[in-house]
């Protein structure tokens, strides 16, 4: 099945929904989204801004949904990882989803530095959850993991679901606004990556040369 036509039947699914349902199989999506599932977050956040251009939700309530959905499995993730450390690999869900490959990798941006990537991970789809799951082992602090996921989330959820909203008469259209908008997030997070080392390394020129 080409991702195409996956994304277009969990449009379908999420949009056959009302009201509290509506509500409560968002949260569930993007629930199971969190925990490292390959479902695609972004497209379940536009068939949020589906239904609320349907009106069978608000679109307050979508945005809250989207926000508290994602916000769920990425808290079981860190929890998961902080109780049970490295034994949560072990663990059947968790070995299956997560590859060797993909802790590793988790594990090697967490390293260089752990405050960072815990807010440019919500734009990482494929590292997205071994990311979270990988902080919680490592120690990262509670408060810190919250603000900075929340923070990413409070920028990533409104741009689907608004984008959902704005494009509910136009699956195509919606589908095509998802791939820029995740190319387009990509290049600027990257280019987030750049700016805070460099700023890093300056900052650390400018101590060497004050210790001289």
């Amino acid at each position: 099945m080409d991702s195409g036509s996956f994304a277009s039947k969990i449009l379908a699914f999420i949009t056959t929904t009302s009201g509290v349902g509506s509500y409560a199989v968002i949260l569930g999506v993007l629930t199971v989204c969190g925990l490292g599932v390959p479902i695609p977050e972004d497209i379940t956040l536009i068939a949020a801004g589906f239904l609320a251009a349907m009106g069978n939700i608000s679109l307050a309530g979508a945005l809250i949904a989207g926000f508290i959905g994602v916000m769920i499995g990425d808290t079981i993730l860190f929890f998961a990882g902080r109780k049970f450390g490295r034994r949560v690999f072990e663990l059947p869900l968790f070995r299956t989803i997560f590859t060797p490959k993909r802790i590793a990798l988790a594990e090697k941006k967490v390293l260089r530095n752990s405050k960072f990537i815990c807010f440019t991970a919500r734009f990482l789809p494929g590292l997205r959850s071994p990311i979270f799951l990988t902080a919680g082992i490592m120690g990262v602090r509670p408060v810190v993991f919250f603000t900075l996921d929340g923070t990413a989330a409070l920028v990533s959820v409104p741009i689907w679901v608004v984008g959902g909203y704005w494009f509910s008469s136009h699956l195509e259209e919606a589908l095509a606004f998802a791939k820029k908008a995740q190319v387009s997030l990509f290049i600027g997070i990257v280019a987030l990556i750049i700016g805070y080392v460099l700023i890093k390394r300056f900052m650390r020129k400018n101590r060497t040369a004050e210790d001289l």
